[in-house]
């Protein structure tokens, strides 16, 4: 008995159709979205370029230090095809993935946006969601330096924890997991999964390559004879999760009403 093995990378050339802002956006993601999660003082809503792309861009122009951590990035006003493209390929273009534009609700919306219900105050998303399996996993976090240490983050977390964990007749999706990836350096990442319930599960060595300038690597492969590739650093990644069996809805809502 013989075999072939016909497999063949993608095409890295092929071009990018990306969408007109000026029509409806596909969200093209694997599991149904409201149209807005709310508390008291946050809302998510499906992050749209043509309305949240240039408030993204302003806010972390002068601030590349917020993608420290991520494998991508950091982007700014003066490159947007840079993040059109990133958002078209890590985000639209992946079934398992949703961006959500956060809203601070106690504070006026921008002149340019007056419809908006509050200020442009980061995004956040659904990554690896897989309904499938019935988990899915927070991640693609950036808070603006304005709403960091605030209630900003604790409510948008827990707004997807709640949507995630409960289940369908109480508005849920019903998932059993939500995990949480860091960089195994990133001790506040680690941190916020933690006040938010998140159990850590341990650390996953080498769990990808970080090419280029983009996040800040673990460990370095020099010193191995032989190595595919010896001057792309590695990544050792943190899992933190949280389950149906360990999430109270009372507790997330506590830490959302926090005043501090």
């Amino acid at each position: 008995m013989t075999y072939v093995n016909l497999y063949k990378p993608p095409a890295q050339d092929t071009p990018v159709q990306l969408p007109d802002d000026d029509d409806p956006l596909d969200l093209n993601f694997c599991l149904p979205i409201p149209d807005e999660l709310s508390s008291d003082r946050v809302k998510l809503v499906p992050f749209i370029p043509a309305l949240h792309r240039s408030q993204l861009l302003d806010g972390v122009n002068d601030h590349p230090a917020l993608y420290t951590y991520l494998p991508y990035g950091p982007f700014s006003n003066s490159d947007v095809d840079a993040f059109n493209l990133w958002h078209e390929q890590r985000i639209r273009g992946d079934p398992t993935t949703v961006l959500f534009a956060i809203i601070d609700k106690t504070s006026p919306s921008p002149p340019s946006h007056p419809s908006q219900g509050g200020a442009f105050a980061g995004v956040m998303a659904y990554l690896q969601t897989f309904p499938q399996h019935l988990s899915t996993e927070i991640g693609h976090i950036v808070i603006l330096p304005k709403y960091q240490r605030t209630f900003v983050n604790t409510n948008a977390v827990g707004l997807l924890l709640m949507h995630a964990l409960e289940v369908p007749k109480d508005g849920g999706l019903g998932l059993r997991r939500v995990q949480w990836q860091a960089n195994a350096e990133n001790a506040p990442s680690r941190r916020a999964a933690e006040r938010m319930g998140f159990k850590m599960e341990g650390v996953i060595r080498w769990q990808r390559m970080l090419p280029g300038a983009a996040g800040r690597p673990s460990a370095s492969a020099k010193d191995r004879e032989g190595d595919p590739a010896p001057d792309v650093p590695g990544r050792h990644t943190a899992m933190l999760a949280l389950c149906w069996d360990d999430y109270k809805r009372v507790d997330v809502q506590a830490l959302m009403d926090r005043t501090k």
